[in-house]
């Protein structure tokens, strides 16, 4: 006979990440309440007389809210109503049987208390960290003097495409047009005419072959490996390239202008905020006296530093 196939309707997985966000809430019931009231805090569910309350709820979603397949609030919420019942469920069952085993319980309950004041640690230093000063300095370390260092070339290009480099026909078919195209432009016809009329790159056909401003990782190194020997004005000779004949012209080149500070706020303040929390670490960890027992058995100690 088969033995039922019990599951639930949600991965044990995460079940088991719930219980432990519940073991976090219970090692931490001595700290100050999130919510200024019952009022503020509502039960939104008893199992045997235990209550659930909404501020359960959010440290849930914190933890393991990430983790669900739905990204519907009335769902999500739901779906986690439902983990925090099991578990306390689960939980007076295992006291009822005396099946309790107080030791694995308190190193998991060490383990989600640790996790729960690292993260709480990171997210109040990181918080603290960022500021408009903070953003705009990063800013400048970053991203300004990086772009003061970094030139940038303005090219126009023609484009003569074959299908395939292992087509002898097709890539001499490619290079006779090319040339033909380059002889034009070095008897004096105007590179973007030759473009709007001749070339095989429907993206800049249409603006006279303008490819805008790029830097050398930017664009491929056969173009690279030119452009950046020219002088404003200047056509190159012809450039193979693994998909047809190419002729490019040098319109200008500067250092590169940054982006500016209010497209990459965000971005910056997560550099910012990322940053603290990653030199908390460094003098945390140069500070302690760790020690590593390793497969080898030897202690590997780090001293404190005075």
């Amino acid at each position: 006979m088969t033995a039922p196939d019990f599951r639930f309707s949600y991965p044990v997985a995460t079940v088991r990440a719930c219980a432990a966000a519940v073991c976090v809430a219970l090692t931490l019931a001595a700290a100050p309440a999130i919510a200024d009231s019952p009022a503020a805090d509502p039960v939104i569910a008893r199992v045997n007389g235990t209550e659930i309350r909404d501020s359960d709820l959010q440290l849930a979603d914190q933890i393991v809210g990430r983790n669900l397949p739905t990204h519907d609030i009335a769902e999500r919420r739901d779906s986690l109503l439902k983990m925090l019942i099991d578990s306390t469920l689960l939980a007076q069952v295992a006291e009822e049987r005396k099946i309790i085993d107080d030791a694995d319980i308190q190193r998991r309950i060490s383990h989600a208390r640790n996790q729960g004041l690292m993260n709480h640690l990171l997210t109040v230093v990181a918080r603290e960290a960022v500021n408009e000063e903070s953003i705009q300095k990063a800013y400048q370390d970053i991203v300004v003097k990086a772009a003061e260092n970094e030139p940038e070339v303005h090219l126009r290009h023609l484009v003569f495409l074959f299908n395939s480099s292992k087509d002898d026909a097709a890539v001499k078919s490619a290079e006779d047009k090319a040339e033909a195209a380059l002889k034009r432009i070095k008897s004096g016809d105007d590179f973007a005419a030759v473009v709007a009329e001749l070339s095989e790159d429907p993206v800049t056909k249409a603006r006279g072959g303008d490819f805008g401003w790029r830097t050398k990782p930017e664009m491929g190194k056969e173009y690279a490996d030119l452009a950046f020997t020219m002088k404003t004005g200047d056509v190159s000779p012809l450039i193979k390239t693994g998909v047809g004949w190419h002729i490019i012209r040098l319109e200008d080149r500067r250092n590169r202008k940054p982006v500016e500070l209010d497209k990459i706020h965000d971005r910056v303040a997560a550099l910012v905020a990322s940053a603290a929390q990653f030199d908390l670490v460094e003098k945390a960890r140069a500070k302690a006296n760790i020690q590593r027992m390793d497969g080898s058995g030897a202690a590997t100690p780090n001293s404190p530093k005075d």
